[in-house]
C-alpha cells in the first residue's frame, strides 16, 4: 500500500466547517469543528487511499463520457480506463466497508459509501451505454446522473473531515479571474 506523506498529523487535529452542504438534518456543523481524537485521525489515514481511488475513478468515467460525447471510436466497454475505474471503485468500496468509523467520522463515512455506490452505478451503466455510437445524449445522461451524485458526495465528505481534498480549478491561478468593478 502506498503511504501518502503529504498529510501532516498536526493539520489533522481540528477542522473548521459550517456543515458539509448535504440535506441530512443529522449533519451537525458544531460537531464538524471539534478536535479529532487519535482513533478518528487513524480513520482519516486509513480511508484516504479509498477516497483517492474514488476521486480517480470519477475522473476516469468523466473522461470517458467526454470522449464518448465527442464521438471517439475508442470508447467501448473494454476500454482500459473503464476497467481501471471499475477496479478502483471495487477496491474503494471494499475498503470503506471494512473500516469502522468513529462517532466523529460517521457522517464522512456515509458520504464515502454513497459516493462509492453511486460511482458503481455509473460504472455499471457505462459498461452498458458506452458504444461507438454513444453520442446519444440519453445514454450518457444515464451515466452522468449517478456520476454527478458520486462527485457531490465526495465533495460533501471533504467538508466533514480534514485530509480529503478535491482540486478545484475555479480557484487556480490559471482560472479566469472575475474582476470586481468598483464605481
Amino acid at each position: 500500500m502506498h503511504m501518502d506523506h503529504s498529510i501532516r498529523p498536526d493539520l489533522l487535529l481540528s477542522v473548521e466547517a459550517s456543515g458539509c452542504g448535504c440535506d441530512d438534518a443529522a449533519c451537525d456543523a458544531g460537531q464538524l469543528v471539534t478536535e479529532l481524537d487519535d482513533k478518528t485521525i487513524s480513520y482519516v489515514l486509513e480511508t484516504r487511499p479509498y477516497f483517492e481511488d474514488l476521486r480517480q475513478s470519477i475522473s476516469q468515467i468523466a473522461g470517458l463520457l467526454v470522449l464518448a460525447t465527442a464521438g471517439a471510436k475508442s470508447v467501448t466497454q473494454d476500454h482500459a480506463m473503464l476497467e481501471a475505474a471499475r477496479d478502483a471503485c471495487k477496491r474503494a468500496l471494499d475498503g470503506i466497508r471494512s473500516t469502522r468509523p468513529t462517532a466523529r467520522a460517521t457522517h464522512h463515512h456515509r458520504h464515502l459509501l454513497e459516493a462509492a455506490q453511486d460511482l458503481g452505478l455509473a460504472i455499471s451503466r457505462s459498461g452498458d451505454g458506452l458504444h461507438l455510437t454513444s453520442t446519444d445524449r440519453h445514454r450518457n445522461e444515464n451515466v452522468f446522473g449517478p456520476l454527478e451524485a458520486a462527485y457531490r458526495n465526495l465533495g460533501w465528505a471533504t467538508r466533514t473531515l480534514p485530509g480529503f481534498e478535491i482540486l478545484s480549478f475555479d480557484q487556480a491561478c490559471c482560472a479566469p479571474q472575475q474582476v470586481e468593478h468598483q464605481q
